[in-house]
């Protein structure tokens, strides 16, 4: 009974600090939202963070491309029950921790009882293990996008000025309040010109917000265009750690400066992934 009671109070002080849980999200594809994760989830760690990095970019595997990754195991042997979350865990550049993704994971909702122990266990033994798990989601508002970020304890918005990046950015917005009216929404404007053209653009989307939703938007930092960001991506290594001296990595390290700043203002008194299994109906898996 004394181990058992000590075992119970690790258990709670281990969870009063829980790992801060961003989604990376966008409208659509091809704003640069993967690069961002992560590129930001490096910088994170560059700063004495452990950073795990959850790819949940369905069947496409970019956080791995991106890093230059093969895995032998990802979220579909958790799903199985072949293996623990810990033991697909693979070593990222730059210190971080990845976790590679499956496409298995988008019918979470019809797995069995024993496959949703298997996979809502394994991904809250995440919040135990860093001091920020983030999410690389899909593009688009589908349900288990929307469920990634509603979940999340602050959403990380990539858009660009393309007017349709904006229009499809704003339905993001409008699908997260919907699912979750205190969400934290922090606005990422990439491949922009300058600070000025970024300002613009996260000034019309947060005055589109709060006029017609009610939702107030955080700008949190921009990313230039630069032409190491597609040398990074082409030689599968992240900008950050490659090119440390260019104006798009400056960006990336007070983008993560800011978040280390900035705690969520929203109540963290569930975690993470007990407030997904609720938004997809998977809380009372038995």
């Amino acid at each position: 009974m004394a181990d058992q009671a000590q075992n119970l109070r690790e258990f709670v002080s281990r969870n009063q600090e829980r790992a801060r849980v961003l989604a990376v999200t966008s409208g659509k594809g091809g704003v640069g939202k993967s690069t961002a994760s992560v590129n930001v989830a490096i910088a994170l760690a560059q700063r004495g963070k452990r950073v795990i990095l959850l790819d949940a970019d369905l069947g496409l595997a970019n956080v791995e491309v991106l890093l230059g990754l093969n895995s032998l195991y990802n979220l579909q042997h958790v799903i199985d029950g072949e293996k623990s979350i810990t033991q697909i865990m693979v070593q990222g550049p730059g210190g971080i921790l990845v976790i590679p993704g499956s496409s298995g994971i988008t019918k979470l909702a019809d797995l069995d009882a024993a496959a949703r122990r298997n996979v809502l266990a394994g991904l809250e033994e995440l919040q135990k293990r860093a001091d920020f798990v983030i999410i690389d989601t899909m593009a688009g508002i589908g349900q288990n996008v929307v469920a990634f970020a509603a979940a999340a304890d602050e959403v990380l918005l990539v858009t660009t000025p393309e007017p349709s990046a904006i229009v499809d950015a704003y339905a993001m917005v409008k699908a997260i309040s919907a699912a979750r009216e205190d969400a934290c929404i922090r606005l990422v404007v990439n491949l922009v010109r300058n600070q000025q053209q970024a300002t613009a653009v996260a000034s019309k989307l947060s005055g589109v917000a709060q006029t017609y939703l009610g939702r107030r938007l955080s700008f949190l930092g921009f990313i230039p265009r630069d032409a190491h960001v597609s040398y990074g991506v082409m030689q599968t290594h992240p900008f950050v750690l490659q090119y440390p001296n260019a104006a798009a990595a400056k960006c990336i390290e007070e983008i993560a400066a800011r978040l280390i700043r900035r705690r969520p203002e929203t109540s963290r008194s569930w975690g993470f992934f007990r407030r997904f299994a609720e938004t997809l109906g998977l809380a009372n898996a038995s």
